[in-house]
């Protein structure tokens, strides 16, 4: 069979190499002529076409990146041909047992989690999808493949049918490419819509879209909730994450900070029992996780200012989040590339918490306009991305010296894409680190965090 993909980069380029090992004839457009990606492709035999209609397939895989209305892929659905995703291809076409994980915030923690806890139990698992490596790079039989799935990945999985499907929270997100929130969220959905009864559904019971889609849902549910009684819950009074109404391991054993962190250790020993792991094993797994780069962590102080780097924190409610979880007083450094999301659900949380806002890249100065009613702002106008985290930092240290007595918390929290200045946001996370090193930062390790911030 001859299939079209549309668009290489990461994922395209991991899913032609799935079809020529396969036995497939393959046709590739790619807006670009040339590339690392492009030249690998033709080393395997794939066609490039000058134009997506020359192609004589019967199913074109799109890549992410690529908007669903797209004319080129509005005119190969209008002549017949099926346009699906990499992950869908996947799912057809690799027997693997397929746990899918989406949500606004924190699904990338969330399947790096569940993978090294399966992992660590000796299960032959392995995470991909959003998360780098794109799935078709590490997908193979009988496996358990733990997928990051985005709503844009999603809005192309038209059959897809993971034997757990994990949701952790829904917000607002890429307004900009959906249109709306309902559309959003709608894509997210396909996560769910062709599972089964033998099938499980792990949904966070806090959030009032996901209990909606639980009582719709024809999966088995498994609620987690750290507001009440759930399958998974987090009990307050004793500080324990619990399964069933038993304790599993105290919340203070995880290596990962903040309440949205519990959550997502709740998410993960409910997938991780729904595959077979004891709840001891469960636990040693939760306890193990260090956490992934560019996610909320503390990486360095000077004195006793604290440096927070939260670079995917790109959403909303993954601001939120990392609001809640940063003792006042705040330096937020926000900026990049805006992406369409209200912004006005924390405001509450900018004026409790914030002393100053640290605007930088191309939505700074817009953001420093919209809280400057709620607290102090700047705007670091530097071009360059290295530049403007320095002018960040510096603008940081300077307030907290000023105004804080030298004391307070940092947080890289960026509300926006990284595009405008950096790679992406592994790479905006690793100048941040650089800088604050320059500005005479010590880096901390896990124990060394634990310390400084129990007495800072």
């Amino acid at each position: 069979m001859t299939v079209l993909v549309y668009g290489l980069g990461r994922s395209g380029l991991a899913v032609t190499r799935l079809l020529a090992s396969q036995g497939h004839a393959i046709d590739v457009f790619d807006a670009r002529r040339q590339g690392p990606d492009i030249d690998a492709a033709r080393a395997l035999g794939a066609r490039m076409l000058s134009a997506a209609p020359a192609t004589t397939a019967a199913l074109c895989i799109a890549a992410p990146g690529v908007p669903i209305d797209h004319p080129d892929l509005r005119r190969l659905r209008e002549r017949g041909v099926e346009v699906i995703g990499e992950v869908e291809w996947v799912a057809r076409t690799v027997p693997a047992t397929l746990v899918g994980v989406t949500g606004t915030a924190g699904k990338g923690t969330v399947t790096r989690w569940i993978a090294d806890t399966l992992a660590g139990a000796g299960m032959d698992a392995v995470a991909g999808g959003n998360i780098d490596p794109a799935l078709s790079a590490v997908a193979r039989p009988h496996a358990t493949l733990v997928v990051e799935l985005s709503s844009f990945q999603l809005e192309r999985c038209p059959t897809l049918r993971p034997r757990v499907a994990v949701a952790l929270n829904l917000g607002e997100d890429h307004i900009d490419r959906h249109g709306s929130v309902a559309a959003y969220h709608d894509a997210k959905r396909n996560i769910i819509r062709h599972q089964q009864p033998d099938d499980a559904f792990v949904y966070n019971a806090d959030d009032p879209v996901l209990r909606g889609w639980a009582q719709g849902a024809a999966a088995r549910t498994l609620g987690f909730s750290l507001t009440g009684p759930a399958d998974a819950a987090f009990d307050r009074r004793s500080g324990d994450i619990s399964l069933d109404g038993e304790p599993l391991l105290p919340a203070g054993a995880l290596r990962v900070r903040g309440e949205h962190q519990i959550a997502n250790a709740l998410a993960v020993a409910l997938a991780c029992r729904e595959l077979g792991l004891s709840e001891g094993v469960i636990a040693a797994g939760l306890a193990a996780f260090p956490g992934l780069p560019g996610r909320y962590q503390t990486i360095a102080w000077i004195g006793r200012v604290a440096f927070i780097d939260d670079s995917i924190a790109t959403r909303p409610l993954a601001v939120a989040a990392a609001l809640n979880a940063t003792p006042a007083p705040v330096v937020w450094i926000a900026g990049g590339r805006a992406k369409g999301a209200s912004i006005d659900a924390l405001r509450p949380l900018v004026r409790e918490r914030v002393s100053l806002l640290v605007g930088i890249g191309e939505a700074g100065p817009a953001f420093a306009e919209a809280f400057a009613a709620d607290t102090e702002t700047r705007v670091c106008h530097d071009a360059d991305g290295r530049s403007a985290l320095a002018c960040a930092v510096a603008a940081a240290l300077e307030h907290l010296h000023a105004r804080e007595g030298g004391a307070g918390r940092v947080l890289l929290a960026p509300l926006a894409t990284s595009f405008d200045q950096f790679a992406d946001y592994v790479e905006r996370a690793r100048l941040f680190r650089e800088v604050v090193a320059e500005a005479g930062g010590t880096a901390v390790d896990a124990g060394e965090e634990d310390v400084w911030t129990a007495s800072s």
